[in-house]
């Protein structure tokens, strides 16, 4: 028995594709996440910093 994609070459590619697209697309989004909680880190040890900067320099 053949099957069934062999009449239409490249249908299952074409899904192997999106779902690739999906995936990448998910793992973006993730890492924009990852990103924005990362700087989000960043700016409140910076103002901490600073604000020990501050204390000192009186």
């Amino acid at each position: 028995m053949k099957d069934s994609n062999s009449s239409h070459p490249g249908i299952s590619e074409m899904t192997d594709d999106q779902r690739e697209l999906r995936r990448c697309k998910q793992e973006i989004a993730r890492l924009k996440k990852l990103v924005v909680e990362l700087s989000e880190i960043v700016l409140r040890n910076v103002v901490k910093s600073d604000e020990g900067d501050n204390r000192n320099a009186r």
